[in-house]
């Protein structure tokens, strides 16, 4: 198995409720495996690993970097120990990461995916790390069982994300383990359990190299930079369209989610 893929494929959002919406963009998402990023960087001039390239993967996009890591910072070590934090047993013998490159050395992820394999190469755990554009990120922990090739897990809502809904309702997170495709879908649902947004990424699988680095450059040129950009722009049309806004100081439901919020504020900027 490669160190590192791509998945081509799109993103979309439905939209639910008295006012609906619907988006599709076109994205391109790497697999990278985080003990193999020297073996990972060689596979094209196009793309580096902790350094400059038209794509490259920075460990420090991800987790949570502390003064104690230094200048060696290593993403897989953290997560190792955020698993043995939250006493996972079982081993992490090889550790995934489903996310966005960077592109021209910019990358906004609004969610990526830890997959946390054991010794016998089974997914066991997965961690979803969701980050929002104030800079804040939390991390959603979960038991990977599978149900006819998919994983399906719940996970209650604890970070502002987007400034139409309130930190309150659940996420149900539907995964499939990385092969020739990945599928993510989340729906959200808010506390009266009703449908409020579906959301989905898709992609095929092709090698890192050259020639599908270059592809990705010449049709998707902006592409991380159009992840900000589409987020504010479909953000105008709810607010036209009607939808309330909600203030991140007045959005969260309890003092619980307040105290999150300043939690994951103080780790993300150690």
């Amino acid at each position: 198995m490669s160190a590192v893929w791509f998945y081509k494929g799109a993103v979309g959002h439905r939209r639910f409720g008295n006012i609906k919406h619907r988006l599709h963009y076109k994205i391109a998402y790497i697999l990278i495996d985080l003990d193999r990023l020297d073996e990972a960087k060689t596979q094209s001039r196009l793309f580096n690993v902790n350094g400059r390239a038209p794509l490259s993967f920075l460990e420090s996009d991800h987790g949570i970097k502390g003064d104690l890591d230094g200048p060696s910072y290593s993403l897989s070590a953290w997560v190792r120990g955020y698993l043995r934090e939250h006493n996972v047993t079982q081993a992490a013998a090889r550790i995934e990461l489903l996310c966005l490159p960077r592109m021209f050395g910019f990358v906004f992820n609004p969610i990526s995916v830890f997959f946390i394999y054991d010794e016998a190469d089974q997914i066991h755990h997965v961690i979803y790390q969701v980050n929002n554009t104030f800079g804040d990120r939390v991390f959603y922990l979960c038991k990977a069982e599978k149900n006819k090739n998919f994983f399906r897990h719940r996970c209650d809502k604890s970070l502002y994300v987007s400034p139409f809904y309130d930190v309150e309702g659940s996420y149900y997170f539907t995964l499939n383990a990385p092969s020739e495709t990945i599928k993510l879908n989340i729906l959200y649902t808010a506390n009266d359990e009703k449908r409020s947004l579906f959301a989905h990424l898709s992609g095929d699988r092709s090698h890192v190299n050259t020639k599908n680095a270059a592809g990705i450059l010449g049709t998707l040129p902006l592409m991380t930079l159009g992840v900000v950009l589409g987020i504010h722009w479909e953000a105008v049309k709810l607010y036209v369209k009607g939808v309330a806004f909600r203030p991140q100081r007045t959005a969260y439901a309890s003092d619980v989610n307040r105290e999150q919020l300043k939690r994951t504020r103080k780790e993300r900027y150690l």
